[in-house]
């Protein structure tokens, strides 16, 4: 009977500890250091978890120190409701955990480190682990607010079931060095104008909900350094730099972060990503609202879902300098009044769909190559209204290209030539570009037009079935230098031009408009030879003739008129004419048929 009574108290007893607010607080008095487990530092003896807070605040710089000796002979002294560690003006107040193992200091609902409660200002304020183990629970709606200096070293740090702040409305600094982190969520610089700063230099830290780095008001400031470390966030999102002007930084060096989605930007906040040999795998997408990524060796992964460069009236870049990008499609300001940039100078941009680049007028859109691959075989390039495409150096290699834009003017900066880019343009200077299918320039039943700008590199069009194709539908090919080389050449309309000026030009076949002014046929008739053109309606169309030289060669001026048509209105209509003893003139005989109003 005894025994059940006992039983009954027990649990009685844990439920009035998680559920009540104690009103008695344990402050430390000794103006010194001291051990933390010596009742005569606290006015109201040795810390427990009967008092509602334990509190190290008064005034002198002191060290606060619990070590083996503590965890082994005062355990009880370790489990606590609340704990405050600040300092005032002029003075560092630290709390030393030396050495204790596995034994926590277990907080069961909040610990805050760096704001005195008594006074607005604020002083220094410390909480260093080394080797030890720190638990934070959170049960009555606490946190882990870090608004003074924390450093682990070795160890553990436990907050799985409330939110791990760092400056939050104030300033706050976590340095973690080869130890183990475990926290519900995360959040760096995320009140009020603050800076905070986390680096997780080795060790392992896993969020069971969501990162956010800079989301404060304008102002504020969050700082993410991984070096040889390894960061886990696959139950919820991470954002750099959200909120009322917040500017996050995230960087990684050596290390390794799997998370679920991430997005750079929103509200008026900004945000930076800088992966340094370093692997980054998102489950879900990639957005940047307002923010840059800068990819320098190692891999950043985002194989699930878009990657999206400028969301609404934002702005969005990728740079990949050397390492290994890898989308599923990518969005290049595709969103109203954007700006966005894909810039590749080096390693290897690999697309598994498609890239879009531009969707409105008011927006821009640029993708730059100056080195390095751009790799999308597997689905479709589209330069939208807004949307430009430059390779100076390196290889565009693509399934297939479509440029439509509502004309040509000025886009978005390019890094690589330090100009803006040319709206609706494939614009090649240098490198090389590829597209087994085809590229589509404009459309003649629209008002969309698409360029094609040739100053140098190449341009190759082919595939093993002889069907690789440039249709300029709606605008120009021009060819000023370098080497394009095409299977089919489509200009079918009126719409479209070429303009060759110098370069080399090497088309397997053209397929003109078929109601164009032009010839159609040279066909040797015996001794003769008979000439078919299709007319252009509304002129005297004339058939001229010229002798050649002996290597082939002919001269303008030596064209003479040998047939006048001066009655065609109709369209589409042909007509031909018999050259007498053409068949029989040597070496060669050239033929040109010319409209004359």
């Amino acid at each position: 009977m005894g025994r059940s009574v006992w039983l009954t108290l027990a649990v009685a007893v844990n439920v009035t500890v998680a559920t009540i607010s104690h009103a008695q607080t344990n402050s430390w008095i000794d103006p010194s250091d001291g051990k933390w487990e010596k009742a005569h530092h606290w006015d109201n003896g040795s810390p427990s978890d009967a008092q509602s807070a334990v509190i190290i605040s008064n005034a002198n710089s002191k060290v606060v120190t619990i070590d083996a000796h503590t965890a082994r002979n005062f355990p009880n002294s370790l489990t606590i409701s609340n704990l405050t560690v600040s300092a005032q003006d002029g003075n560092t107040n630290t709390l030393f955990l030396e050495n204790s193992g596995t034994v926590a200091l277990h907080i069961l609902n909040n610990l805050t480190i760096g704001f005195f409660p008594d006074f607005s200002s604020f002083g220094a304020s410390e909480l260093i682990s080394i080797n030890s183990t720190l638990v934070v629970d959170g049960l009555l709606g606490g946190q882990l607010e870090d608004s003074g200096t924390m450093v682990i070293t070795g160890g553990s740090l436990l907050t799985t079931n409330c939110s791990l702040q760092v400056a939050y409305g104030a300033a706050g600094l976590l340095i973690i060095s080869n130890a183990f982190v475990q926290a519900r969520d995360v959040g760096i610089a995320t009140g009020t104008p603050s800076i905070g700063t986390v680096e997780l230099i080795g060790g392992t830290m896993t969020l069971s909900s969501s990162l956010v780095v800079g989301a404060g008001q304008i102002g504020s400031q969050g700082s993410f350094l991984v070096v040889n470390g390894n960061l886990v966030i696959t139950n919820g999102p991470t954002n750099i730099g959200d909120g009322d002007g917040g500017y996050g930084i995230m960087t990684l060096t050596n290390s390794t972060m799997l998370a679920s989605s991430m997005g750079l930007g929103g509200g008026r906040g900004s945000g930076n990503l800088s992966i340094e040999a370093s692997s980054v795998k998102l489950e879900g997408g990639l957005t940047l609202d307002y923010g840059y990524v800068y990819l320098n060796g190692g891999m950043l992964v985002v194989t699930n879902a878009p990657t999206t460069l400028g969301e609404f009236t934002g702005f969005g870049e990728i740079t990949v300098g050397d390492g290994l990008f890898l989308a599923r499609e990518i969005f290049v300001g595709t969103e109203y009044q954007e700006d966005a940039r894909l810039t590749v100078y080096g390693g290897s941009t690999q697309l598994s769909s498609n890239l879009q680049i531009g969707a409105f007028g008011l927006s821009a859109g640029g993708v730059f190559v100056g080195g390095g691959q751009l790799v999308v075989t597997n689905g479709e390039i589209m330069a939208k209204p807004g949307g430009s495409i430059a390779v100076e150096g390196g290889l565009l290699a693509a399934n297939s290209i479509t440029i439509d834009d509502y004309g040509f003017g000025e886009g978005i900066y390019n890094p690589i030539t330090d100009a803006l880019s040319v709206t609706g343009t494939l614009a090649i200077n240098g490198g090389s570009v590829t597209a087994f299918t085809g590229i589509t320039l404009g459309d003649c039943a629209s008002s969309f037009v698409g360029q094609i700008a040739m100053d140098g590199g190449q341009l190759i069009v082919t595939n093993t079935a002889g069907t690789g194709f440039i249709d300029v539908q709606k605008g120009q090919l021009v060819l000023s230098d370098g080497v394009l080389q095409v299977d089919k050449l489509v200009m079918t309309n009126s719409c479209g031009s070429l303009v060759h000026t110098g370069g080399t030009l090497i088309v397997g076949s053209v397929i003109l408009d078929p109601n164009t002014f032009r010839i159609v046929s040279v066909t040797p008739q015996g001794n003769d030879m008979l000439v078919t053109w299709m007319m252009g309606p509304g002129a005297t169309n004339i058939l001229q003739a010229a002798a050649g030289g002996t290597q082939g060669s002919y001269t303008t001026n030596g064209f003479a008129d040998i047939f006048v048509v001066t009655n065609n209105t109709t369209p589409g209509t042909f007509t031909n004419y018999l050259d007498i003893g053409a068949a029989t003139n040597k070496p060669s005989r050239y033929y040109r048929a010319r409209l004359s109003p």
